[in-house]
């Protein structure tokens, strides 16, 4: 992972002094560490972090994965509407999803979107391919989380590891690869729906079966298995419940960062799409190992 020649880092070093206003957005623990890894830069490269977004020359949506979700899509057109003036900046995240309006609102935008990064070749990809002036930055570089690999938060975090348990931390919202496709409008009505969503569910609970068995075989059998969706904990019960896992089974990246950060073992499961597989291409394959587990489709 080179962070010298990291096109978000380097956007954001020519704009040393600059006041920038860092924007919450709603998400789950693992976004927390999306934070602390922007805060972390932003103090390295002498940018004037301030709490009044009034008073920002940039406003900047830390990261994650707004267009996969209706809320911060909406925040972004709010940003657009309150701080005309401001620069418009989507630290690096994903832009993967076609369920909503993400590309038509990019490019309808009369804002002044100065960037936006991705933190995977898909999603830097789609971005190409919308055709945005030559005024917004476009750039693929690493999720901001990466920024607190040496920082001395993990170097402590390191220190204070243990191997209790084998973790198992799996999602099951519309990211997850157990989430089916929306049905055909013939099956959402009645008696039809009843049917969909028997059929739903008996398939989330044998895709869930089917995971946590590949968890058990892979597992040291002498450690106990907690299963917990660990980034829907508190923040600091969440890095506590990753910090104390001998090995960590998840499909939600943060939880595969913060494991790999801290030197777990760590083994990452299908989504819906391939979030963990890009990032870790893109950002971990160079200086750590994570194992990626196929689980087979099951027939209907």
């Amino acid at each position: 992972m080179n962070l010298v020649d990291d096109p978000f880092v380097e956007f954001l070093r020519v704009r040393h002094g600059c006041s920038i206003y860092l924007k919450p957005y709603w998400g789950n623990s693992g976004d927390e560490l999306i934070w602390m890894g922007n805060d972390v830069l932003l103090r390295e490269l002498g940018l004037n972090r301030i709490l009044n977004p009034q008073k920002a020359a940039i406003i900047m949506v830390p990261g994650g994965n707004a267009t996969m979700w209706d809320l911060p899509l909406s925040e972004w057109q709010d940003c657009w509407r309150r701080w005309p003036n401001a620069e418009f900046v989507v630290a690096p995240a994903g832009f993967q999803g076609g369920n909503l309006p993400w590309r038509k609102m990019l490019k309808a935008s009369d804002a002044k979107i100065a960037g936006l990064f991705a933190r995977d070749n898909i999603s830097y990809e789609n971005l190409c391919r919308l055709g945005l002036p030559p005024t917004v930055k476009i750039g693929l570089a690493h999720d901001p989380a990466f920024h607190l690999r040496n920082s001395r938060w993990i170097i402590e975090l390191r220190e204070a590891c243990s191997s209790e348990y084998i973790l198992a931390s799996f999602r099951g919202d519309c990211e997850s690869k157990m989430h089916l496709p929306n049905a055909n409008a013939s099956l959402k009505i009645w008696p039809f729906t009843s049917m969909l969503h028997r059929y739903r569910h008996r398939h989330q609970a044998n895709y869930s079966q089917r995971r946590l068995t590949i968890v058990r075989e892979m597992a040291q059998l002498s450690l106990p298995l907690m299963e917990r969706d660990a980034s829907v904990m508190s923040f600091q019960s969440f890095v506590e419940c990753i910090s104390r896992a001998a090995q960590v089974h998840t499909d939600r990246l943060h939880c595969m960062i913060l494991a790999v950060l801290l030197g777990k073992e760590v083994f990452a499961y299908p989504t819906a799409y391939l979030k963990l597989e890009s990032v870790y291409e893109h950002s971990i394959k160079s200086w750590a190992k994570v194992n990626f587990v196929e689980i087979k489709e099951e027939s209907p």
